[in-house]
């Protein structure tokens, strides 16, 4: 069950439409992504560069470009200190490709997932000591690298940090401030006192614009460096679930015009054995199988793998890499649908579906697929998941939050339970002894302010449409909002007392429901798919009718009742010919 709120605007949407040339239907939903003016709506629909903000303004990325240039400029060794996650793999390759082409002695580090976890630790900073690096560069992490930033200062290396994770912190509100690692310049628009406008970047969107700045201080162009740069910009954005606005939207759009035609050996031949050479690359693509391909590595074995397919030229290895990362990404599927049902089942059986808050102690799910299996119990149930699992030292375990729940907020007030942790409103990280789980757990749920209301998913519809305003060019001009995402999802529309023409089953397993809809009033029809229907279909049918004559209804499509419906609008494309198709997101019987 889904609640439905239709969004309200002050915004004149009929003149904004008149005065840029659009639909209302679109200008209506221009305003519900709070653009409120001529001015910010034509940026949104036409914008570009202008997008970007200046990168001055950035509180230490003009320090930390003139130190990483000085330290090219004296042969100085950089190591650049990354994640195992694609903003991390992204960010690494953008800064690693950058300082190399700049003439740098750099190489890069990026930590075991299960050996060493996330972030800084003292062993690496002391092995890449022995080894001889001089400036500790680290990309989405560092903010948090209390202890090891200092012993990096103490081991007399340049510490530079980018990151776009929150900063601990101390106090609340105007008293807030935050508390930072020791180092010699910190880039993390996160920062109470940084002035930069747009807080919403990845590490991937922040290496990009840092790269920029190095390249212009080192005198270097290089368009097809730079096209490389964006597109693993890109690539981060989508697959790190920022904002898709501004800077972001930017930087995703620039990208996935360059994928596209990617002279980048690595990424080709990524593209070309995910089996999508013959496509038109979008952020779907990116977010569901590039992106998971690229996380494998570093669940199941070496993020290294990723970062190097991605700086040889060698297409040989290049796609020995590639192959590597499809197969692993096929084993991650494998474990993560079995560790799924492996968390269902527990949740049921130790009755922990009445806390707000489900923390889950499994230490037998591999600690690489925490995240994603977190995720999916988030997805079906819509509470904060926390997935614990066995580590290398203790417990770790990932957690993924749902709107008006801020986990990092929650995570940080309980900090004295944790040997570690860091992250963000959605999604955290932490590592803590097996002993302060059922703690955790309590102090979470006795701490949480959710309603009830607010734990049960809330679709938000931009408009209330009549079958006669739906046609192939709204469609079209619903499209060019893309990229869809957080902070600019997909519109959603509804309408009320449609009638069910016809119903077929169809997909692999027969459970899609394939639908021709007409609205009695007008006689107009329009096709419509539904992925997920099946189920609750049947389930609001037996509540009317008895099990055997619910069958009968959906085998014949023949439907007693209208409906009210949500739904996305799609182009649909077939031998040539397009139409606009209903994307069903939530129905309902009409009352």
């Amino acid at each position: 069950m889904k609640r439905w709120l239709l969004k309200q605007t002050k915004v004149n949407t009929a003149v904004m439409a008149q005065e840029l040339g659009i639909r209302q239907a679109t200008a209506t939903v221009l305003a519900n992504r709070g653009m409120h003016s001529r001015k910010e709506a034509r940026e949104f629909l036409f914008g570009g560069e202008d997008a970007f903000g200046d990168p001055a303004t950035m509180k230490d990325l003009l320090k930390g470009v003139s130190l990483i240039a000085e330290a090219i400029r004296q042969g100085k060794k950089i190591t650049v200190y990354g994640d195992y996650d694609v903003d991390g793999v992204s960010s690494t390759t953008i800064l690693y490709l950058t300082i190399l082409r700049c003439g740098g002695k750099v190489s890069f580090y990026l930590p075991h997932r299960q050996k060493e976890g996330y972030g800084l630790n003292l062993r690496a900073v002391e092995d890449l000591s022995a080894e001889g690096t001089e400036v500790l560069f680290t990309c989405d992490n560092g903010i948090s690298a209390l202890q090891e930033s200092a012993y990096a200062g103490e081991k007399g290396m340049t510490v530079v940090i980018l990151d776009h994770h929150e900063p601990g912190f101390t106090g609340v509100g105007e008293e807030r401030k935050d508390i930072l690692p020791e180092a010699d310049a910190i880039i993390d628009p996160k920062q109470k006192d940084c002035p930069y406008g747009f807080k919403h970047m990845c590490a991937g969107g922040l290496s990009y614009k840092f790269a920029g700045l190095l390249l212009q201080e080192c005198g270097i162009q290089d368009e097809r460096l730079e096209k490389q740069l964006v597109s693993f910009a890109a690539i981060a954005t989508i697959c790190d679930i920022v904002d898709l606005v501004g800077e972001n939207r930017a930087i995703v759009k620039k990208g996935l015009e360059e994928i596209q035609k990617t002279e980048n050996t690595g990424l080709r031949v990524l593209i070309e054995e995910a089996g999508l050479s013959q496509k038109t690359i979008t952020d779907y693509h990116i977010g569901f199988v590039i992106g998971p391909c690229i996380n494998a590595a570093g669940r199941l074995e070496s993020s290294r793998l990723a970062v190097e397919m991605f700086c040889t030229e060698d297409e040989t290895e290049a796609r020995k890499r590639a192959k590597q990362l499809t197969e692993m990404n096929e084993e991650r599927k494998r474990l993560t649908e079995e560790a799924a049902l492996r968390a269902d089942d527990a949740l049921q059986a130790e009755g922990a579906l009445q806390d707000k808050v489900l923390v889950l102690y499994d230490p037998m799910i591999h600690e690489s697929i925490a995240g994603i299996v977190a995720g999916r119990i988030k997805d079906k149930y819509y509470h904060p998941t926390i997935l614990i699992t066995g580590g290398e030292d203790g417990a770790k375990g990932s957690g993924r939050s749902i709107e008006g729940y801020h986990i990092f907020e929650a995570l940080f007030e309980n900090r004295d339970l944790f040997s570690r942790f860091g992250g963000h409103a959605m999604a955290a990280g932490l590592s803590l002894p097996v002993e302060n789980i059922p703690l955790l757990r309590q102090r979470l749920n006795a701490q949480c302010r959710l309603t009830e209301a607010e734990m049960i998913p809330l679709l938000r519809l931009d408009k209330a449409l009549s079958f006669s305003e739906i046609d192939l060019s709204l469609a079209k001009e619903i499209k060019s909002l893309t990229p869809f995402g957080k902070g600019n999802p997909s519109p959603l529309f509804g309408s009320k007392g449609i009638h069910v023409d016809r119903l077929d089953l169809i997909g692999r397993g027969q459970n899609y429901l394939r639908l021709t809809l007409s609205e009695p009033k007008s006689g107009i029809r329009h096709s419509a798919i539904s992925f997920d229907g099946y189920e609750q279909l049947k389930n609001m049918l037996k509540e009317l009718y008895p099990e055997e004559e619910c069958d009968k209804m959906i085998q014949s499509g023949n439907l007693p009742r209208l409906w009210d419906i949500v739904y996305s609008l799609d182009v649909n494309t077939y031998n040539g010919r397009s139409r606009v198709q209903l994307l069903i997101k939530d129905f309902r019987f009409a009352v």
